[in-house]
């Protein structure tokens, strides 16, 4: 494996440590959140040394906005009609803000800095696969069971696709869909509630 790849597989289980012990560290009176931090910082930094650039994070252009859109909207929307017709009330989560800045957070880190860095030394395929694996990982350990990070996994090609140049070809997207898809979500009755 090249070093790239190394460095963003150690990077990821980093995030993924992090999201562990932000519960306690918070308890201790760390005054933020050290996963979000963590996931916004670590490409921030690699953008200041030049290691990653702007246009390879997807954040320079719009890509393709009329599949960006269809992404950004397919996926929350067929969720969200599915409450709908079931007659179920939409109601905002009363943590929706944090939704919002955790899923932007999330993308900006793997589909953003990941995806992109793994796909330089590999593939499409493995830098798709690696991306959702780490992501997937970091869903597991917030409690997450076998099925849910199944679905996890999925949804996470699916914004990576949105990602990437025969999807939408911008950060904006995915960054939208997993907004809207976590809001979706979160409305959605628990199952035994």
């Amino acid at each position: 494996m090249k070093r790239r790849l190394w460095l963003g597989l150690a990077l990821g289980l980093v995030v993924t440590a992090l999201y562990i012990v932000r519960r306690p560290l918070q308890e201790v009176g760390v005054p933020f959140d050290p996963y979000v931090a963590a996931l916004i910082a670590i490409p921030v930094v690699l953008l200041t040394l030049r290691k990653i650039s702007l246009a390879d994070m997807g954040i320079i252009s719009l890509g393709s906005p009329a599949y960006g859109l269809f992404f950004v909207l397919l996926l929350p929307g067929i969720l969200y009609l599915r409450l709908r017709l079931m007659g179920i009330p939409f109601e905002l989560a009363p943590y929706a803000s944090s939704l919002v800045i955790g899923s932007l957070a999330e993308e900006f880190f793997f589909r953003g800095y990941l995806q992109k860095d793994f796909e330089k030394d590999s593939n499409r395929a493995v830098s798709f696969i690696l991306t959702n694996v780490l992501f997937t990982l970091v869903h597991i350990v917030k409690g997450y069971s076998l099925l849910p990070s199944l679905v996890i996994f999925v949804v996470g090609f699916y914004f990576s696709f949105a990602r990437h140049e025969k999807g939408g070809g911008a950060l904006v997207y995915p960054m939208a869909a997993h907004v809207l898809y976590n809001i979706v979500v979160s409305s959605m009755p628990r199952v035994g509630s």
